[in-house]
């Protein structure tokens, strides 16, 4: 019998939607928050006195350490950061490294003593998902977000080992933000550049989504993935070309952030490669699986074509009397389009990857807990082919 649950989001969208901030901390009896960000956006004047303003007379305490890919150093400092200060709240600013940070302190805060290998999702040798329970209570997170990551409205989050060069993604439903607020008047002080990488990004989800083997034939997350890929599709240019587009870039925000519902069980191959290519090489997470997102639909083509009809409808590409090679062609088209429109990398080699990495890169992907959700199997060897076809 099918059961869907809905995901516990409150989104605030809108200009001058961070307002409400201060009253939504009341609810939750915020004593102290640690304000998580970059040290970019910490130093955005325009950008903090907005923030600051929505704080009102909370007590707070602002830690700029988060970084690109979130190292687990850079988690623990912030964890010492929280203890410090005592807070009992964080509240993430800005993109998805901000958002997945402020998760992941308040998550290894609280479980202290525990390793990131003891964490982490994984997939078994059987191909199964297994998620390690994460009992302990954790502080409230709350997130303002000012990129299309949309981070900020999943139970997950990911912590590179650079060490090791390893990712790895935990899911705990207490570190969900309480709130996501998306004010586009924010937004604009983001660099476009970011906007087009995380928006592709964004639009990655939600292709994911839509031909997952957990969510692909849930008519919930087909409606809400769907109208992500319109709403991206319809406004990430616009939103890219110019920031002072508050209609383009909210739309694209309610777009990225409808990709996020149904993220858990719903990334496929496509994040599966990206969490290993993202800790091994100076790769964004949004150009990563901008790149990669052509070639998982081509992949996953054979497997489960209707899934990739829904896909070309939400893109306006009208399919009656194509055959599916004809399909897959018109979705990779219209996400290369796409690309050239916002100036975003496309092939590996233009963001430095080294090909003499393949091999080990394909043995690590080939356990990433995203693996299980995608509705082929996935080998080695075939995560070597599509880097192959990326590069």
């Amino acid at each position: 019998m099918p059961v869907h649950a809905y995901e516990a989001n409150t989104f605030v969208w809108g200009a001058g939607c961070i307002d409400e901030l201060s009253t939504r901390l009341d609810e939750v009896g915020a004593t102290h928050v640690l304000v998580v960000c970059g040290e970019h956006v910490g130093a955005n004047d325009d950008l903090f006195e907005a923030v600051e303003r929505a704080l009102g007379d909370h007590s707070t305490t602002r830690f700029t350490g988060a970084r690109s890919d979130v190292p687990l150093e850079t988690v623990m400092e912030g964890v010492r950061v929280k203890r410090d200060c005592r807070a009992d709240v964080l509240v993430s600013v800005g993109g998805g490294s901000a958002s997945d940070t402020a998760k992941a302190i308040a998550t290894f805060d609280a479980e202290e003593g525990r390793s990131m290998d003891e964490m982490k999702a994984q997939t078994t040798d059987d191909g199964e998902a297994y998620v390690p329970a994460l009992p302990a209570e954790k502080a409230a997170v709350f997130a303002i977000a000012t990129t299309l990551s949309a981070a900020e409205v999943s139970n997950a989050f990911g912590v590179t080992d650079l060490e090791r060069g390893e990712k790895g993604v935990l899911v705990d439903e207490k570190v969900r933000p309480v709130a996501s607020f998306y004010d586009p008047e924010l937004t604009a002080t983001t660099p476009p550049s970011i906007i087009a990488s995380t928006g592709m990004n964004a639009l990655d989800h939600a292709v994911e989504i839509l031909y997952s083997d957990p969510r692909g034939e849930n008519p919930f997350y087909q409606a809400t993935a769907a109208r992500a890929i319109e709403l991206l599709m319809a406004h990430l240019s616009d939103a890219v070309a110019d920031p002072d587009d508050q209609t383009a870039l909210e739309g694209a925000q309610v777009g990225a952030a409808l990709s996020a519902l149904g993220l858990i069980g719903g990334i496929c191959i496509n994040h599966g490669i990206n969490h290993a290519l993202c800790a091994r090489h100076p790769v964004s997470h949004g150009d990563g699986n901008s790149i990669l997102l052509p070639h998982g639909i081509a992949f996953n083509m054979p497997a489960v074509p209707e899934r990739v009809r829904r896909i070309a409808a939400a893109m306006d590409i009208d399919t009656e009397g194509r055959d599916d090679q004809w399909v897959v062609r018109r979705v990779i088209e219209s996400v290369r389009d796409l690309q050239t429109e916002i100036d975003v990398p496309y092939r590996l080699r233009d963001v430095d990857v080294d090909r003499d990495d393949f091999d080990e890169l394909a043995a690590v992907a080939a356990t990433d807990s995203a693996m299980a959700s995608n509705p082929r199997p996935v080998t080695e060897a075939d995560i070597r082919d599509v880097l192959d076809a990326a590069w």
